[in-house]
């Protein structure tokens, strides 16, 4: 299966609960973008506006490797459009409120798939539209994880605050741009000594976390300390991947205990398993079955907590009581997901012997991704 040989096979549109109004303090624009993610876009904008990059709004994150249409709200925003290297702003009017996550509702998809079978594809198609595919979260979301470096906040959890420090400014990064490189690259050569790495800190913060660690002597305290600057929300997007997988790893479990017929189908995290069919019987129990993000606090059935409790342990944590940290910022916020999501308005169209054009809707949060999986990478039957 080929997907994104180029950026215009795969295509978002965000839909949202935003329109245009002619009054409030928000400038809203449409935010047309390709070869860029969508943190790329903010802290270009941020730069050329002269604002922090908090002040600029959006609802969902879009990688840089398809072509995205999102609403994006800036407060007190020129009444224009705003064009960059990979992106257009097209001004749509004012807003009273931000964009934000909860004014998303879901993404539609135009996506070109290549190089499959497409035999068989329309029974494929019918039982996705009956009974859905399992909502896990994929690959786009694990950062630095996915190179086999390991998830920051799994160290945060365990203490190892060096470690910590060193994946979430070296292995990763809330923008891709060559100054980024270049300090990544350099903090690689000469951590923990970062001095020479200070004039290719990208963002204010990190250049204060980095002056802090140089004022310091090099141990574990200080280096918890250092976490203490991380910006918030890329602390708390770093704590989002280790629930997402974890999360992942805990509906494995929980299929498995259901005896479906599973199929596993490789990411770079492991194995999704997925099923073609539900047994009615089944069908009932998972349909309507969600499961929340691991947090310490929360309460769950003896069966689900038994579960996430025996993919913790393999983690090296103990219990759903010790999954937190001490850092300041580091929290794992947490919600019910549904285990089970089914596309919308899905339709295909065959384009060739090996190619095929599929459009669908998804709620927030699922994966587009993991529908394509589904579809064309389980064995054949036909």
């Amino acid at each position: 299966m080929k997907i994104k040989a180029r950026p215009e096979d795969f295509v978002v549109y965000e839909v949202a609960d935003i329109a245009p109004e002619k009054e409030g303090p928000f400038a809203l624009y449409r935010l047309f973008k390709k070869g860029a993610t969508t943190w790329d876009v903010v802290g270009d904008l941020a730069r050329r506006l002269r604002l922090r990059a908090q002040d600029i709004h959006y609802g969902g994150l879009k990688d840089r490797h398809a072509v995205s249409y999102q609403y994006v709200t800036i407060k007190d925003g020129p009444k224009k459009d705003l064009k960059g290297r990979n992106y257009l702003l097209e001004y749509l009017g004012q807003s009273k409120t931000p964009m934000s996550k909860a004014k998303l509702r879901g993404n539609f998809f135009r996506i070109r798939v290549q190089d499959i079978d497409p035999a068989g594809l329309e029974e494929e198609i019918v039982l996705l539209s009956r009974y859905g595919v399992v909502n896990y979260f994929d690959e786009q979301r694990f950062g630095s994880a996915r190179h086999g470096l390991g998830f920051v906040a799994r160290e945060l959890i365990l203490g190892h605050y060096e470690k910590a420090l060193y994946l979430l400014l070296v292995e990763g990064s809330l923008y891709e741009m060559k100054r980024t490189r270049k300090f990544r690259q350099c903090l690689r050569e000469n951590w923990p000594q970062v001095t020479p790495c200070l004039e290719f800190a990208p963002s204010p913060w990190e250049r204060r976390l980095l002056e802090f660690i140089t004022q310091h002597k090099p141990s574990k305290r200080t280096f918890k300390r250092a976490l203490g600057l991380v910006d918030r929300e890329y602390l708390l997007m770093l704590c989002h991947a280790y629930q997402a997988y974890i999360w992942n790893e805990t509906v494995k479990l929980y299929l498995q205990r259901l005896g479906l017929k599973l199929y596993p189908v490789p990411y770079v995290m492991g194995e999704h398993f997925f099923y073609r069919a539900v047994p009615e019987n089944k069908w009932v129990e998972l349909s309507s079955r969600r499961i929340p993000l691991p947090s310490p606090r929360l309460k769950l059935e003896p069966e689900i907590k038994i579960l996430l409790e025996e993919v913790l342990q393999k983690q090296g944590i103990p219990s759903l009581e010790k999954f937190r940290t001490l850092i300041k910022g580091a929290t794992f916020k947490t919600y019910p997901r549904e285990v089970v999501v089914i596309p919308e308005r899905l339709h295909f169209e065959k384009r060739g012997p090996s190619e095929v054009l599929l459009e669908f809707f998804l709620p927030k949060g699922s994966y587009a991704t993991v529908v394509l999986k589904r579809l064309f990478l389980l064995p054949k039957r036909y």
